[in-house]
């Protein structure tokens, strides 16, 4: 992501540089360089259609309004307060997580009649669009924080073919092969246990069914340097998202889900580049900057390590410039039929 190897472009956008990988029979990596395209490609397994789930704690209703997921999951002190659940609801999509979230659905491979476990699926915002994708099916979002449940339920527009179950997503309140599909955006970083997270997952998937993480990634660690860097950035980021954050890796991810039994059929990486005046726009990019900055006073060694990485910045006043990347997986897991 170092951003001397990306395009320039100024602001946000909704184009992608892409790095994808199709796993073959015997595991191998095939890398590729997607400039705004997909290239996977995959037989979708058979499914049934049988609608017949269980709910934990469920509010029984069809309902929401939704642009897009964020971290449902972040720190208690944030998503279990109504106030902060309500401010996040109302933030506007970025053209960046729009892509995304397209991106997402796409890899969900829908027909419109699937069974689909939205999780960590917050007030909604990935629902509402995955939502026009259907015909017969239909979405059960599940969430830990009910003020984030209770903000989507109380929208005025509700999200067709929707309803939420509060539960945890590592104990989920459903019968084992209920799913057609599940997915996880912008929230398996805040996950403690995220092998238990992605092994529940797997239980209530049907056999064939297919499992899509979206979530923000960081460079391999190539070196101690690198090592120390990751350190210095889930440390900062835990201060607002609490002790369980920790960003993956894109081979993170994929290990994950194939200890947990799955096969990875598709491995995506997209990159976002930026050039502007401050971290607007970009997704917890003011995090990103605190780190930076903290660096550049603390440890000059890591940050000329984060700059290469991830970003440069140029701080003028109270404002800084800033350009670089930053990457985002996009990884399928696909349960043995």
């Amino acid at each position: 992501m170092a951003d001397e190897h990306k395009h320039e472009h100024k602001g946000e956008h909704s184009h992608d540089h892409g790095h994808e990988q199709h796993d073959d029979k015997d595991g191998h990596s095939h890398g590729h360089e997607a400039h705004g395209h997909d290239h996977g490609h995959e037989q979708q397994h058979g499914h049934e259609h049988g609608h017949d789930y269980e709910h934990g704690h469920s509010h029984g209703h069809e309902h929401g309004h939704s642009h897009e997921h964020g971290d449902s999951h972040e720190h208690k002190t944030r998503f279990h307060d109504p106030a902060h659940a309500a401010e996040f609801d109302q933030r506007v999509l970025s053209d960046m997580r729009s892509h995304l979230t397209t991106k997402l659905i796409e890899a969900l491979t829908l027909k419109g009649d699937e069974l689909i476990l939205d999780l960590a699926t917050g007030t909604g915002r990935v629902a509402r669009p995955l939502a026009q994708q259907l015909k017969g099916g239909r979405i059960v979002g599940v969430d830990q924080a009910m003020a984030m449940l209770d903000v989507g339920h109380q929208h005025k527009d509700p999200i067709a073919h929707y309803a939420q179950s509060a539960g945890e997503a590592d104990k989920l309140p459903f019968k084992t092969g209920t799913f057609d599909r599940a997915f996880v955006s912008f929230s398996l970083h805040h996950f403690g246990n995220s092998s238990g997270v992605v092994g529940e997952v797997l239980r209530v998937l049907k056999n064939g069914g297919r499992f899509v993480v979206l979530d923000p990634v960081i460079e391999e660690a190539k070196d101690v340097v690198d090592v120390a860097l990751e350190a210095k950035i889930n440390q900062v980021f835990r201060r607002t998202h609490g002790d369980d954050f920790r960003f993956h890796t894109a081979s993170s991810i994929q290990r994950l889900l194939t200890k947990a039994g799955y096969r990875v059929p598709r491995t995506s990486v997209l990159s976002y580049p930026f050039n502007q005046e401050g971290m607007d726009g970009i997704p917890t990019g003011r995090h990103w900057l605190e780190a930076a900055l903290e660096l550049e006073k603390e440890a000059p060694e890591l940050a000329e390590r984060m700059k290469k990485n991830y970003f440069t910045w140029h701080s003028h006043g109270d404002h800084a410039h800033v350009k670089g990347s930053f990457s985002y997986a996009l990884i399928t897991g696909v349960k043995p039929a």
